[in-house]
């Protein structure tokens, strides 16, 4: 279909003009049809790649894998323990022991955080840290006992997996590091005092990286787990009676050790976050950065939608933070929500500057243009490999609803008798499946249908709210059937967007003309 004047029916210079500045999408002529003819039978827009949920194990194999990490720690300690001479009753012992640590850490995390292990990343993840906890202090506290890099390992999980699961898994660290320097036969109570330290430096390294979710927060947080680890071990020793120029230099080694495995955890994040698609905080605050490649194209490119994606970005955030879903993971997949309208801006009203291409459209035309830009944006977030949760999460903030405007103008140009297929003006995504997507669908349709109010009322922004969230959440095909958010939690979500909306569109004073008033 051409863009015609109707007139004379030919192309003007100024419309072609407009579609070589749209250019994305073709727009081709078809031959003039009789009004009683039915229209052209459209094929649906293409379906968008899903970025598939993580693949979830059973239980029993989760278990087994975690169990095959117990396995081969146990094994190298023995060996370890045959090496320095040590009889089987002593490596029967050892056994015993790591067993208690492993067991409790095992136990906690199949029944207060079986959703961790029922995900192969996050089961393969802290298999892979508890291997990497346990078995260098095998070596490293052969050098000094006080050589313990368990560090790593504990920051690495808190980052990347559960602060709780990260604070248990110091007690088998805990349990390896007492039974290795009982084996080697240091003085009396350094076993106790070691068990100690690692223990409480545990807690307080987890506790302390919550003062800031950037990187730098990680070596931060490893220093204060080792000055408690100090502290606690020289407690320790005094109660022994031991004076401290016979352990200074095990001090020394400790507080090393936490700040080396510090840095090396710094160091090796983004390694872990790309080997197992994980989005940490840190990670989602570096997406945050005006100079990411893809949010300074939105500024440059399309600033309608960047403008409308920060406000999504606060209604998203504040929502989240409201139910106790992730506020930050809330706030970056609305911040790259929409930059599938790079492909063609001009397409979107809030980027047109007065003259509005779907006014001189088919509406199956302007449909397919549409829905285009929820699979162009998926195709552009893992070009620029942005993490898989944040692309799940992304295709699904349409789900499969009706692009309802779109639908009504075809069905009014239809002609009478003629049945217009819904399918054509769907988006072909999934429903939202997880609270973070469901919150940003209802903040995007939300902030879109607000805006679209001319000087609204606080009370007309209520009414118009409340609208959209009883049709996503009551309606035929309710777009929130598969995502586990509440009744509870959808008034929550209503009563923060509201709260949000007021900041936003506060009251302003009339300024004077400033012709009037003489001033500078």
């Amino acid at each position: 279909m051409e863009i015609r004047d109707n007139k004379v029916g030919e192309v003007t210079g100024e419309q072609m003009d407009f579609k070589k500045e749209i250019g994305s999408f073709r727009i081709e002529e078809e031959p003039e049809k009789a009004p009683e003819a039915k229209p052209k039978k459209e094929k649906p827009a293409r379906r968008v790649k899903q970025k598939k949920q993580p693949r979830k194990l059973p239980l029993w194999l989760a278990i087994l894998l975690l169990g095959i990490a117990y396995a081969i720690t146990v094994v190298c300690t023995v060996l370890f323990l045959k090496s320095i001479g040590q009889a089987d009753l002593t490596a029967v012992g050892a056994a015993v022991v790591l067993l208690v640590g492993f067991g409790a850490f095992f136990m906690y995390i199949v029944l207060r955080k079986r959703e961790l292990i029922t995900n192969v990343r996050q089961t393969l993840l802290i298999c892979v840290l508890m291997l990497a906890a346990v078995l260098p202090q095998l070596i490293t506290m052969q050098i000094n006992i006080g050589f313990m890099p368990f560090m790593l390992a504990i920051l690495l999980l808190a980052l990347m997996s559960n602060e709780r699961v990260a604070i248990l898994a110091g007690l088998p660290v805990a349990a390896s590091a007492a039974m290795i320097a009982e084996a080697m036969g240091q003085g009396e109570g350094i076993p106790a005092a070691l068990m100690l330290a690692v223990m409480v430096a545990s807690i307080a390294s987890v506790l302390s990286l919550n003062l800031s979710k950037t990187r730098s927060s990680t070596v931060i947080a490893s220093g204060v787990g080792g000055v408690i680890a100090v502290i606690c071990f020289a407690g320790t020793m005094l109660i022994c009676g031991e004076t401290f120029l016979n352990y200074w230099q095990t001090l020394l080694w400790i507080l090393g050790s936490c700040l080396v495995s510090g840095i090396l955890a710094v160091g090796l994040m983004p390694i872990f976050e790309t080997a197992f698609d994980i989005a940490s905080d840190a990670r989602l605050n570096e997406l945050l950065n005006n100079n990411n490649p893809l949010i300074k194209r939105l500024m440059l490119e399309a600033p309608g939608t960047y403008h409308h994606s920060l406000i999504v970005a606060a209604l998203a955030e504040a929502a989240a933070e409201e139910i106790g879903a992730n506020a930050l993971l809330c706030r970056v997949c609305a911040c790259y929500h929409d930059v599938g309208k790079l492909r063609a801006p001009l397409y979107f009203k809030e980027n047109q500057h007065g003259r509005n291409i779907h006014d001189e459209l088919d509406p199956y035309e302007s449909a397919k243009a549409i829905t285009a830009h929820v699979t162009d944006g998926v195709v552009l977030l893992e070009k620029y490999k942005l993490p898989g949760e944040v692309v799940r999460i992304v295709s699904e903030h349409h789900g499969d609803s009706v692009m309802v405007y779109f639908y009504d103008k075809a069905r009014k140009q239809a002609p009478e008798g003629t049945e217009v297929d819904e399918k054509l003006f769907r988006y072909q995504s999934n429903k939202p499946t997880t609270k973070e997507s469901a919150i940003l669908m209802l903040a995007d349709c939300c902030e879109a249908a607000v805006r679209s109010m001319t000087n609204p009322t606080m009370m007309e922004v209520r009414q118009r709210v409340g609208d959209v969230i009883t049709h996503k959440w009551d309606k035929r095909g309710s777009m929130l059937w598969n995502s586990p958010l509440t009744f509870v939690d959808v008034k929550k979500i209503e009563r923060s967007f509201l709260k949000t909306f007021a900041a936003l569109y506060h009251e302003r004073i009339e300024y004077p003309d400033l012709e009037d008033i003489d001033v500078r």
